[in-house]
């Protein structure tokens, strides 16, 4: 007995077997295509929503080293402020900030300033110079004395998209 062929899914036309006259399973090139187009919508919905969130995760790590980075800066420059002597700016721009600091006797004389991106401590203890990179990634960088001697600070980072502000201030103890 044959099986009547069942239609396909285009306009419900049979489609029947043209060398035994019988119907086959399967499915037209045209299904198959519109089924390759679906399933390449379908993927790349997916992916957009993958690199959506790839983005926000790199975004949300530049944040963070941003965010350190003057972290680091501010806390690095507060924790030898405290034990300065002779603590002034000597620069017009106000990134550059001068101190010095009793070694058992001697006197180092050190200087924090922002060279390029840079933070940089320069100790010079003669006949010694040491230079450090404290942090990197800083925009901009000022200094501040006022006039009961606490020394304000402010760091900036960040990109094009967003900038990040940390500020602090800080009493020297050894001051006269």
């Amino acid at each position: 007995m044959k099986k009547p062929c069942r239609p396909t899914l285009l306009k419900g036309k049979f489609m029947p077997n043209l060398k035994n006259g019988r119907c086959e399973k399967g499915l037209t090139l045209v299904e198959i295509v519109i089924t390759i187009a679906i399933l390449g919508v379908v993927i790349t919905a997916i992916y957009s929503f993958y690199l959506a969130g790839i983005r926000g995760w790199n975004r949300a790590v530049n944040q963070m080293e941003y965010q350190q980075s003057a972290r680091i800066a501010v806390d690095r420059i507060v924790d030898e402020l405290l034990i300065a002597e002779n603590v002034e700016i000597r620069s017009n721009n106000h990134r550059t900030i001068y101190f010095e600091i009793d070694l058992n006797g001697r006197t180092a004389l050190y200087r924090f300033r922002l060279t390029g991106n840079q933070l940089a401590l320069e100790r010079r203890d003669h006949p010694h110079l040491s230079y450090n990179v404290i942090a990197l990634g800083l925009k901009d960088l000022n200094f501040l004395i006022d006039e009961n001697n606490r020394v304000h600070i402010t760091a900036i980072t960040g990109d094009e998209h967003c900038e990040y502000l940390v500020t602090a201030s800080v009493l020297p103890r050894n001051l006269p």
